[in-house]
């Protein structure tokens, strides 16, 4: 195989990749637009895994679909062979069907940060509310083609590492949803602050979770006790 052969062969593998995550993105959008991943909340800020993330074995399939397809394509236009497009384009399918059920992604709105992960689809949730940190890792593998991805540590200590994607148009993205993220945690401590204050002002001091526990249960027996208490 000649330098133009091999030239061609990238070119066709290249073009189908690129016109893969041309309809795989309009498919997202659309996708984003009818289903938010927050649910009932907006998508703030998001940023989704990148097809260049290294690293990441569900990518396999999909670079050797588009492999595939590109592959069959060259073949068919060198050799006259016009059945091999078709499998090209079944190929090329199968890369977009992949590519758009092992979609993971992360987004931030004002209450929740959320989450969906691999060909399980499994998505996961946290209140911003009980958030103690975030952080933004970033870690180099291949010169720019690192990866990076959103670490998470709630209140009661546990950390959770979300979705990677690729440091190459990605990392801006990351670092916007944890600085929104940030900004709505801020916000969520200054209004504990406020409310203590004016409980304080009120000459109420705060009501500790347990004790708020206690009353609710209270109130609970009081309430199941009237029926009992009612003239026959």
């Amino acid at each position: 195989m000649n330098l133009a052969t091999l030239g061609a062969l990238l070119a066709y593998v290249a073009a189908a990749a690129l016109l893969e995550q041309l309809i795989v993105r309009i498919a997202k959008a659309v996708m984003l637009a009818a289903t938010p991943l927050s649910g009932e909340h907006t998508d703030s800020f998001l940023y989704e895994r990148s097809i260049w993330t290294p690293g990441e074995k569900d990518l396999i399939p999909l670079w050797l679909a588009l492999a595939a397809a590109g592959g069959l394509a060259w073949a068919a236009w060198s050799f006259d062979l016009g059945w091999l497009s078709g499998l090209a384009a079944l190929a090329w399918l199968a890369a977009i069907g992949w590519d758009l059920w092992t979609w993971e992604r992360v987004a931030a709105s004002v209450k929740f940060v959320t989450w969906r992960r691999g060909w399980q689809q499994s998505a996961r949730r946290v209140p911003v509310s009980h958030l103690a940190e975030v952080h933004v890792h970033e870690k180099a593998m291949f010169g720019p083609f690192g990866a990076c991805y959103l670490a998470l540590e709630t209140d009661d200590g546990k950390a959770v590492k979300l979705p990677r994607t690729g440091v190459p148009g990605g990392l801006g993205k990351v670092e916007n949803v944890a600085n929104f993220v940030r900004l709505q945690m801020q916000q969520v401590e200054d209004l504990r602050h406020r409310v203590a204050n004016e409980r304080k002002r009120a000459g109420k001091p705060p009501i500790d979770p347990s004790e708020r526990e206690l009353r609710e249960r209270l109130k609970a027996l009081r309430q199941a006790r009237v029926p009992d208490a009612e003239p026959r």
